[in-house]
Parts: C-alpha cells; sequence; structure tokens
C-alpha cells in the first residue's frame, strides 16, 4: 500500500474519531462514504476494503483485506483495524445512534421527575389539614367531663315551621268536629229577665 494512502488512512481515523466527518450510509451496502468536494471515500468493514473515487466514479485507490491487514499506520495499528473503527464510527453516526440515546436518557430523566413529584403530592397531606381534633369536638368534651351536658342542637327552621303547621292544622280539625264544644265545668250563662213596666203613672193615671 502506498505510503500516501497509509497516512490518508491514518488522518481519516483520527477526524472521524473527533466527530469531525460526516460519514453518509451506502444503500443497499454495508459501506460508508464521505464526501470530500469532487472525490468520495469509500470503507466496507464486512468486505474490509477501501476505496478512494472521483466525482465521475473513477477509482483512483483501493486497498483489499490483505494489503490492509500487512498494512502498519506507523503506530501499532494496522490499517484494517482502523478501517473496522472507521466503519463502527460511522454507522453510529448515519444511523443517528447517539442522538437516539441521548433523547430516552432525557426521556427517562424526565420520567423521573414526574415520578417523584406524585409521590410527593402523595406522600404530603393538603396544606392546612391536621390530624387533631376540631375546637368544637374539643370544647364538647371538656363541658361533659365537668359534668355539664351537652347543650341540644336547636331545631333547625325548617322542622319549626313544619311542627307549627302541624300544630295549626290539629287545631282546625278539632274545631271542625266540636263547633259547639263549651269548656268543661263552666257554668251556663244567666239569662236576663226582662222587666216589666208599669202601666201607671207616677201621678195615678194610667198610661194610655
Amino acid at each position: 500500500m502506498h505510503k500516501h494512502t497509509i497516512d490518508l488512512l491514518k488522518r481519516l481515523l483520527v477526524a472521524t474519531e473527533e466527530e469531525r466527518l460526516k460519514w453518509q450510509e451506502v444503500p443497499g451496502k454495508t459501506a460508508f462514504s464521505y464526501l470530500a468536494g469532487e472525490y468520495v471515500v469509500l470503507v466496507d468493514a464486512k468486505q474490509a476494503s477501501f476505496r478512494l473515487t472521483d466525482s465521475k466514479g473513477r477509482s483512483l485507490e483501493q486497498a483489499d483485506k490483505e494489503a490492509l491487514s500487512a498494512a502498519d499506520l506507523g503506530t501499532g495499528i494496522l490499517a484494517i483495524d482502523a478501517i473496522e473503527r472507521i466503519c463502527a464510527i460511522a454507522r453510529r453516526q448515519a444511523l443517528g445512534t447517539d442522538e437516539a440515546i441521548a433523547a430516552v436518557m432525557q426521556h427517562l430523566e424526565n420520567l423521573g421527575e414526574v415520578n417523584d413529584e406524585a409521590e410527593t403530592e402523595v406522600g404530603n397531606p393538603p396544606a392546612g389539614s391536621s390530624n387533631d381534633e376540631p375546637p368544637f369536638l374539643e370544647e364538647l368534651a371538656a363541658r361533659v367531663e365537668e359534668g355539664h351536658p351537652a347543650e341540644p342542637e336547636p331545631e333547625p327552621a325548617s322542622d319549626l315551621v313544619e311542627n307549627k303547621e302541624k300544630s295549626m292544622d290539629n287545631v282546625q280539625y278539632e274545631e271542625a268536629l266540636l263547633p259547639g264544644r263549651q269548656d268543661v265545668g263552666a257554668p251556663p250563662p244567666k239569662k236576663k229577665k226582662k222587666r216589666k213596666r208599669s202601666r201607671f203613672s207616677l201621678f195615678g193615671r194610667k198610661k194610655g
């Protein structure tokens, strides 16, 4: 393999690891391409191949598995290892794997925040609520302990009106049954006697 090609692979590996290159997936193949002006770089990990073409599709440089396995990039890394590394990074970049992982992680964080808020709302009682008895219940219990009976609750106004109406109906019903009743034990009223007027006047004459 030519030294310029080895130097090119070395630079491609560094730029790919630093995410300075935009690799694209070749449709229907396991290869990935990088467009550099009017030239295209193709790398294929499955076929273990490297190829450089121009805008007309002519192959300017290429290397197969045997050539890549024999070439050393000068850092203890073989050219074939560089191709596999470039393809792995290019595949994640082309498929958007890192973006998908970041989106899922953000979703999980938001889900955790929602669950924490829900648990907080369930665990904390509403503001102003208390387990203590209301003040009027405490006062009522104190009156019972001191020997004072609890005051009866006032009858609702609606019950008073209803009871009054029932009493009036009973009175009217009794008066209808006994229209001429009199109080028991009361003496009958005395009849006034009509005083007869004398037909004689004071002067001894009979009135006409």
